[in-house]
């Protein structure tokens, strides 16, 4: 599912241009216009949602036979890991239409970042450990996603470059790295 979702990620990036003014207008010119083009979104839009659902499938049947113990336990971090970023690149995908509910859905996600620990001015320990560096409102993790302080064309081209670029690479190296475990701890392994 990830290799679809790439190879058809990258088609679809002909035809969109991450600009608060031409997002939405493209993805209904890809989906009315350009041939095959409602295909191809739909294969993103399906794979993606089916890989989501893969990862939790698996990770289920993971835990339930035990195959998250000794000597494996270092690949299970590593694949909560990989469920935690294949969520992101849902959700960040989610967003590039630019429609009025994805605008809603960076409000509301930009503005759960704000509460993040350290990180977030209205987290845990952000006064005792971010703000003696200087850190506010206007510097902490939603700042950070957001490019400023309101949702707008700079937020969508943040959220474009983590979906296409920043994520699949992390995730890549994360997936390369959970083969690599998998063999080297002698396969996949079955109830315990």
């Amino acid at each position: 599912f990830y290799l679809i979702t790439v190879v058809t990620g990258v088609i679809l990036m002909f035809y969109y241009r991450p600009t608060g003014a031409d997002a939405y207008h493209d993805m209904k010119y890809l989906q009315f216009d350009v041939p095959f083009g409602m295909i191809m979104r739909n294969m993103h839009r399906w794979a993606a949602h089916a890989m989501v659902i893969a990862v939790w499938i698996h990770m289920l049947r993971v835990f339930m036979t035990g195959s998250y113990k000794p000597p494996r336990e270092f690949n299970w971090v590593i694949g909560v890991n990989l469920l935690v970023f294949t969520l992101l690149l849902s959700f960040t995908g989610y967003l590039l239409p630019w429609d009025q509910l994805s605008i809603l859905a960076v409000t509301v996600g930009t503005n759960m970042a704000r509460a993040t620990p350290i990180l977030g001015h209205e987290g845990p320990f952000f006064e005792q450990l971010a703000k003696p560096l200087g850190l506010d409102a206007r510097t902490d993790a939603r700042a950070l996603l957001v490019a400023g302080r309101l949702v707008g064309s700079a937020t969508l081209l943040r959220f474009y470059v983590l979906h296409c670029i920043f994520i699949p690479i992390v995730a890549s190296v994360l997936m390369i790295v959970h083969f690599w475990r998998i063999r080297k701890d002698g396969g996949i392994s079955g109830p315990l």
